[in-house]
């Protein structure tokens, strides 16, 4: 009889609108009977994924976990810390997913699994901010504390929408920050209302577009800085740029880099995958290479009755 895979499934219960634990047992079904030995985990706080990955994931051959962001976030973090790192799986059950998007990865939750039981191992790269780690984005300024500062049971209930209506909320008040950043040796300073250094292009569940060449496993991140604006006309510039739609604007920098520090004027908030990341007056970020390995579909799957 030919040994069955160990696979440790951590799964948060409440994101999204809670669809993954409705969908459990199909999940559970489909891993064994594609040769996977279940065990299970439902988080009950806040870093409690970060404490099991790095307690109980070096004793499985495949390691998944479902929820938002935020999950993912915990999940890659600890496994930062492993020598011995299993194959990661993600079923993405959170509201908006954005590194998932970026990764191809289906939004079906059955789909997702499928993926994962026929999928193949891709290395992606992984940022380090301080003393911690982001799988897809660390910024600052201008609606970053929309994810964390919006409440869960809102999250729940208008989905993608609570965000807009939450953001929409700071238009009014518009901060700068007075900044020196380096990319790569390149020095940019000036007052920026925006700073985001990412591996996605889908923040916030907008696509962003801003070039043909972005890649999870390129060894680099894409850093996106937004001048301070002083008439409405710049604003209305800046937005299509982002977009994608054909235009430009002098009050956009786009750079890539493996390495970014940051000094500010005074301490900024930040966020790390949809999470706050504290406040810091000076931070510096890496980028490492290929480090962890993640199952992506081979082929985009069609649904499935096993």
């Amino acid at each position: 009889m030919t040994s069955r895979k160990s696979l440790l499934l951590i799964f948060n219960p409440i994101a999204g609108r809670g669809e993954f634990s409705q969908m459990l047992f199909a999940v559970v079904d489909k891993f064994t009977k594609n040769g996977f030995e279940v065990t299970l985990h439902p988080t009950q706080n806040k870093r409690d994924a970060y404490d099991v990955v790095l307690a109980r994931a070096p004793y499985f051959d495949y390691l998944v976990c479902s929820g938002g962001d935020g999950t993912f976030n915990e999940v890659a973090d600890a496994l930062m810390l492993l020598p011995d790192k299993p194959v990661l799986g993600y079923i993405p059950s959170g509201t908006t997913n954005d590194f998932a998007s970026s990764l191809g990865l289906p939004g079906d939750i059955l789909l997702a699994a499928d993926a994962i039981c026929h999928g193949r191992p891709q290395s992606i790269d992984i940022g380090q901010f301080q003393q911690e780690y982001f799988s897809y984005v660390a910024a600052f300024g201008l609606f970053t504390d929309v994810s964390y500062g919006t409440p869960q049971n809102m999250k729940n209930m208008l989905g993608h929408a609570a965000y807009v209506l939450e953001g929409v909320k700071r238009l009014a008040n518009i901060k700068h920050h007075r900044c020196h950043i380096v990319c790569d040796g390149e020095e940019l300073n000036g007052d920026f209302i925006f700073g985001m250094v990412s591996n996605s292009m889908s923040i916030g569940g907008f696509t962003l577009s801003l070039g043909d060449n972005i890649a999870p496993d390129d060894g680099v991140f894409e850093v996106i800085l937004l001048r301070r604006m002083t008439n409405v006309a710049q604003l209305a510039q800046v937005i299509p740029a982002l977009l994608g739609a054909g235009s430009s604007s002098d009050r956009l920098v786009v750079r890539t880099a493996s390495k970014i520090s940051l000094s500010c004027d005074k301490p900024l908030n930040w966020t790390l995958d949809g999470e706050f990341g504290g406040s810091h007056k000076a931070v510096e970020i890496l980028v490492h290479k290929q480090v962890i390995r993640i199952l992506t579909p081979a082929v985009q799957p069609e649904p499935s009755e096993d």
